[in-house]
């Protein structure tokens, strides 16, 4: 549940970013206008961060049970595109739309026992895609996946740092991979 909370909030740092005027409606994550993009792969108890530079140099790391180890060119490769996790989107339950200001929910409102939710939200140039799922008791079969686009190199710097699980060394060596 708490991994579900943390990647429900996301939009919330979004919300905090610096919102430039734009006049994009399109909830296609892949339509941000440059910058870095940041992502967050939860699966059963391991966590996958992925930084992708604006000419595409692209560094990430894993962490599993507490420790934590950067990826290889090939091992990136092989992550591909982040699948969705339910094989059915959700219907919207909530939406939002502003000049420059685009947020939208969906959620399957019609099941007691699941929490599962998508969120898009594009603002100011940034997207922010959310597919989050609590899997039941504990953590270890939450599932989630985070994609910020249009990040800045403070942003990217920040995601970075700002990973808790993740070493020092890796850390360090994920800033250089990307030139931060």
């Amino acid at each position: 549940m708490r991994l579900l909370l943390l990647a429900l909030a996301a939009p919330l740092i979004l919300a905090a970013c610096d919102v430039a005027s734009s006049t994009s409606t399109s909830t296609d994550t892949q339509d941000a206008a440059g910058g870095y993009t940041l992502e967050v792969r939860a699966v059963e108890g391991v966590q996958t961060f992925i930084v992708t530079a604006p000419d595409g140099r692209q560094t990430a790391s894993t962490v599993a049970e507490g420790m934590s180890s950067l990826l290889d060119a090939d091992q990136i490769q092989r992550l591909g595109v982040a699948e969705p996790l339910s094989p059915e989107p959700h219907p919207e339950v909530f939406a939002m739309r502003l000049p420059g200001v685009n947020i939208s929910v969906s959620a399957d409102e019609d099941n007691p026992n699941g929490d599962a939710a998508t969120v898009h939200i594009n603002a100011g140039g940034r997207t922010v895609h959310v597919d989050a799922e609590d899997g039941g008791p504990g953590e270890n079969d939450d599932r989630a996946n985070v994609l910020i686009t249009g990040a800045n190199e403070s942003d990217a710097r920040d995601f970075i740092n700002d990973a808790e699980d993740i070493s020092a060394e890796v850390k360090q060596q994920m800033l250089t991979a990307v030139g931060l």
